[in-house]
């Protein structure tokens, strides 16, 4: 049962999530054609900052009114409460950050600052619209918003960025109307104006809506930090233009993290729920054992898959880049890791422990950039993510065993290091038939190692589509 829930929460998720990322992916060929590396890097480093931004406009309040709806979908009246008061805090701090960024811009220019601004306001509004639709149980609404704001970013890049050749301020311009496109969506099919009152003020709840929210924005500054640090590193110690060809490398460290992601969510709010149940340790064991499997078979597959398309998915302007992304898929598979054991620390409301753990991550990357920037370029950007990465999981392994007890496969890591270290290596030689090769054999590898979880999401698919009715478990 439990792995089941944790199933149909990921697939609900899933759905709306991919498609953005494949209109994300899709838009990449548009991006490197019409965009300079140095627009193309502008445009990342603004993007990155206002992610940055988020957790600080937003006191994660999306987070917050996420997990208070769940306790509140049969009651309307709670529904509305939580909604008009986590809508006011909104516009408090909303209120308050475009202030200081206005004063702030007197002083120290941000180029398109206005359409940054909007668009960081749009993005915030968004995602918390989001984390209303998973609240009151509106799945379906959650992933159709996706679609939206994918479909809408497509035509706008088409128009703005290749039809009326726009450059940075077009695919800026685009990516506000998509979130626009999507805040619109959410509020009348969610009828958010039922449940939005100003008048409904509660004191009390916004003091426990801000205590639940607020530790949990060290977390995400750090974890934007880590991010950040390489491309501002980049820009100033080499170029702009270099920071856009180490964007280009990211955008496929991205596709990982954005499909783990999506487990990400489900498999947090399954920790929380099951972290006292008498089998728990047999059931993290399990999923994180399963997770680890698949994960590492997404990075395997994508390492082998890049070769065969990077030439036709990327202008030759950004061809640098190909030697950078092995390193960054490593670097997202050790966050998925840790992220894995940072559901453990939700659910035992250690939030302190996340934040720590994020903040040695971001120092260790900071550090370690600034010190080989200068001797092997972009390179100490894509290593020092990975250490950084890396060193959070292995510290975030040895401190979890303090609330649950991981047993991992015998030879697990071993095995996954030596298919890792086989698909760079016919990376690199850069073959026409060895990338076939190396893909084809990595697929049967990855099938192999994933039998009984692909076999549980082809039953789950078949239980949607009303052909099957029995309820399989993942057996390890």
């Amino acid at each position: 049962m439990k792995k089941q829930e944790l199933l149909n929460n990921t697939l609900t998720i899933a759905l709306g999530m991919i498609f953005s990322q494949l209109m994300s992916f899709l838009l990449l060929p548009i991006y490197t054609i019409f965009l300079s590396p140095s627009d193309y890097g502008l445009v990342d480093l603004i993007i990155n900052y206002s992610a940055l931004l988020f957790p600080i406009i937003t006191i994660q309040l999306e987070m917050a009114s996420f997990r208070f709806l769940v306790d509140a979908r049969s009651n309307e009246y709670e529904k509305k409460k939580i909604i008009s008061n986590v809508i006011q805090l909104l516009m408090v701090t909303l209120f308050i950050c475009t202030t200081l960024y206005l004063i702030i811009n007197r002083y120290i220019h941000v180029k398109y600052e206005y359409t940054t601004l909007l668009y960081v306001c749009a993005s915030a509004i968004f995602y918390l619209f989001l984390q209303f639709a998973r609240g009151i149980g509106k799945g379906r609404k959650f992933t159709i918003a996706y679609i939206v704001v994918g479909i809408v970013s497509l035509i706008t890049t088409l128009v703005l960025v290749a039809y009326m050749r726009l450059g940075a301020q077009g695919m800026l311009t685009s990516l506000l109307i998509a979130n626009l496109a999507g805040v619109i969506y959410l509020f009348f099919s969610l009828k958010l104006y039922n449940y939005i009152s100003l008048g409904n003020r509660d004191n009390n709840l916004k003091k426990k809506l801000v205590k639940y929210s607020f530790p949990l924005i060290p977390d995400r500054v750090s974890w934007w930090v880590i991010n950040l640090s390489d491309r501002t590193i980049v820009s100033i110690a080499i170029s702009v233009a270099a920071n856009g060809i180490y964007a280009v490398a990211n955008k496929y460290a991205a596709i990982f993290t954005s499909i783990f992601n999506i487990f990400g969510l489900s498999w947090t709010e399954s920790a929380s729920i099951y972290i006292d149940d008498k089998n728990r340790d047999k059931f993290f064991s399990e999923t994180i054992n399963a997770s680890l499997r698949l994960f590492s078979g997404l990075g395997l597959v994508l390492i082998a898959g890049i070769p065969i398309v990077f030439n036709v998915l990327i202008d030759s302007k950004y061809k640098d880049a190909y030697q950078y992304i092995p390193i960054l898929i490593s670097a997202a598979l050790f966050s998925a890791l840790g992220g894995l054991y940072g559901a453990i620390y939700i659910a035992k409301k250690k939030t302190k422990q996340i934040a720590l753990t994020s903040i040695i991550a971001a120092t260790i990357n900071i550090v370690l950039n600034l010190v080989f920037i200068k001797s092997i370029g972009i390179y100490a950007a894509a290593m020092s993510t990975a250490a950084a990465y890396l060193t959070m999981a292995i510290y975030r392994h040895y401190d979890v065993k303090k609330y649950v007890r991981i047993t991992y496969e015998r030879w697990i890591f071993v095995k996954i290091a030596v298919l890792y270290l086989f698909t760079v290596a016919l990376y690199h030689y850069n073959n026409a038939i060895g990338n076939i090769a190396n893909l084809l054999i990595i697929i049967v590898v990855v099938i192999i190692l994933n039998k009984s979880v692909i076999m549980v999401i082809k039953d789950k698919i078949l239980d949607f589509s009303g052909r099957r009715r029995s309820k399989p478990t993942i057996e390890q």
